[in-house]
């Protein structure tokens, strides 16, 4: 009983409605680490991207940065040549050991990859990704006035939309994480999706649902895997342990 109530009260602050929508799924990678120093990442990677190719039910995927390990050109080039082995699109951004310490920003990043921020519609759902840092040098996530600026610009007040970064938006991960939750909240937000941690958590930025997602990395555990989404009249995330079948760890309401 105590259980029952404690997740009640956590939900509270979000401030849940109920709506009908068509059901979609869509995978999300986060934390894949390439690296041409530890090859068993990219068999971990290769094997997410094989086991999302064998669900005809996945529209997309969403990637939230830490391609790589040490942001080198080689190691993204292995990540881009595995991911498109995908039968389906995916949307990137970066995380921050995709930031070189010598460069400003994700630049070695775009270079690779074309760019460090997205937004598209999908099933009439907004879905826009963006880089959280760090900046120069530093070890705590920043948006960037540039990041910002898109944002604001891209932001459909008519959609609903999920955020995608790497930081989660909190104190000690992001230096200026409430001006992001402030601008966030005046629109229909309905989570926002991260890595960074490796494991999976909800947390609550401000009111919006943080959604943070495992690693595609093995680490101790015999294969890696992956997150997959059910959008209908709810929200629920699962996890992929490549072979196994998906095993539902949250389930949330959508707001209208």
């Amino acid at each position: 009983m105590r259980k029952i109530l404690y997740i009640f009260l956590f939900l509270l602050p979000f401030q849940f409605t109920v709506f009908a929508a068509k059901p979609f799924r869509f995978a999300l990678f986060t934390d894949l680490h390439i690296s041409v120093y530890n090859p068993q990442n990219a068999e971990d990677l290769k094997l997410a991207v094989n086991d999302v190719n064998a669900d005809d039910k996945i529209e997309f995927v969403l990637i939230t940065g830490d391609v790589s390990d040490l942001g080198d050109t080689t190691s993204l080039k292995i990540a881009k040549d595995l991911l498109y082995g995908l039968k389906i699109p995916y949307y990137i951004t970066s995380g921050n050991h995709d930031t070189k310490p010598d460069e400003i920003g994700s630049a070695n990043f775009i270079r690779v990859f074309g760019a460090d921020k997205f937004s598209f519609i999908s099933n009439d759902y907004q879905f826009l990704g963006f880089p959280t840092g760090p900046e120069k040098g530093g070890n705590i996530g920043h948006i960037d006035a540039e990041d910002f600026n898109f944002v604001k610009s891209v932001l459909d007040k008519n959609k609903p939309t999920f955020i995608i970064t790497h930081y989660p938006l909190l104190k000690g991960d992001l230096d200026n994480y409430m001006g992001m939750t402030d601008l966030l909240k005046k629109y229909n937000v309905k989570a926002v999706l991260n890595g960074h941690y490796h494991r999976n958590v909800l947390l609550n930025y401000d009111g919006i649902p943080g959604i943070v997602n495992r690693s595609t990395l093995r680490a101790t555990q015999k294969v890696g895997g992956y997150s997959i989404y059910l959008i209908s009249d709810s929200l629920k995330v699962s996890e992929k342990i490549i072979g196994l079948p998906e095993r539902i760890w949250l389930a949330l309401p959508l707001q209208n």
